[in-house]
């Protein structure tokens, strides 16, 4: 029989999980309060159960469960299907306070969770930090991220969702950035503390920040770092250079490839295209959902690493706010 998922919140993001499930052969159900959208999703995609209540559904049992929910409804709804699963993969960003995040610890005992941040099973991602452990390019000191996209017309909804307030996890800092905070932590090791500045810029009729830079010291202040990103140009384009004692290692994630310069080398060597649609990674997430229950081995990123990201998060909003650096403290 498939495995039986349950996917919590219709939205975009919910939706493409639901549908890399599937294309992975599981048998996926939908819980969604929006009946509307409900039926919609349900004809769009044949499925044999839909919930309008979490209580509903937290009243089946599940092999595993991704929520898909706003941010300020993680820990609420984890703790809802606490019972009904023991495998929950949790979308970016895993929560929005550190109540909320002790709230998630104290009922992650005994249970696998997995937090979204989908770069990670990007191949350029791996190969590119496989690279790094073997220390092909030497003693890392330098990381530097800039990416930008055009919001509007990527998720012209973005004035009535989730992004129109920081209370459920929108702004650029917790919607786009924290995937870049958390690929930085992924490749270059933890952050010590960073300094951030953000602003309201383009984005009509929202009043959170569209534009975030950061920087920063990772790894007991060995790797300087800096990240600058936008949500309103119109090329979408993210790049990464991570610059060491012997060269140089790129990923650009618009062009899905990975690229070397070795010192003495005239010039780039690139990768071909690693990832033919964006599915792909989406898809590979979930199988490694799958296989970190099968196997009982720690998923690729974990409740700790969310909590990393999520430590970062508080930090950029506080230094941007403020204008002061701030040192990283992650729940541990």
């Amino acid at each position: 029989m498939p495995l039986e998922i349950l996917v919590v919140g219709g939205g975009s993001i919910g939706e493409r999980h639901l549908r890399c499930f599937q294309d992975i052969g599981c048998s996926v159900a939908l819980c969604d309060s929006n009946a509307a959208r409900l039926a919609e999703i349900a004809e769009r995609y044949k499925l044999a159960r839909t919930f309008p209540t979490i209580e509903l559904a937290a009243r089946e049992n599940w092999y595993g469960v991704v929520i898909a929910t706003p941010a300020n409804l993680h820990a609420e709804h984890v703790a809802a299907l606490i019972k009904s699963t023991d495998a929950f993969l949790i979308e970016k960003p895993l929560c929005l306070s550190n109540e909320d995040a002790r709230r998630l610890q104290s009922l992650a005992p005994g249970k696998s969770i997995q937090v979204g941040y989908v770069l990670r099973h990007h191949p350029a991602t791996q190969h590119v930090r496989t690279l790094l452990a073997e220390g092909v390019i030497g003693k890392l000191h330098q990381v530097t991220i800039t990416a930008g996209q055009n919001f509007p017309s990527l998720r012209p909804a973005y004035r009535d969702i989730y992004y129109k307030s920081h209370q459920t996890g929108g702004g650029a800092v917790q919607d786009a950035a924290t995937h870049l905070f958390d690929l930085l932590q992924h490749l270059a090791g933890p952050l010590d503390w960073i300094f951030c500045d953000y602003a309201h810029q383009e984005l009509a009729d929202v009043d959170v920040e569209d534009t975030v830079h950061i920087m920063g010291r990772c790894c007991g202040g060995r790797v300087i770092a800096s990240i600058a990103l936008n949500q309103f140009m119109a090329p979408n384009e993210t790049q990464v250079q991570l610059n060491g004692a012997l060269g140089s290692l790129a990923i650009r994630f618009h062009e899905q490839r990975a690229g070397m310069f070795m010192l003495g080398d005239p010039g780039w060597t690139w990768t071909e295209p690693l990832v033919v649609e964006r599915d792909d990674l989406f898809r590979a997430q979930a199988q490694n959902f799958i296989s970190s229950i099968v196997k009982q081995e720690p998923p690729l990123c974990t409740l700790q690493d969310g909590l990393r990201a999520l430590a970062v998060n508080l930090a950029a909003l506080r230094s941007g706010q403020n204008r002061f650096a701030e040192v990283i403290d992650a729940l541990s």
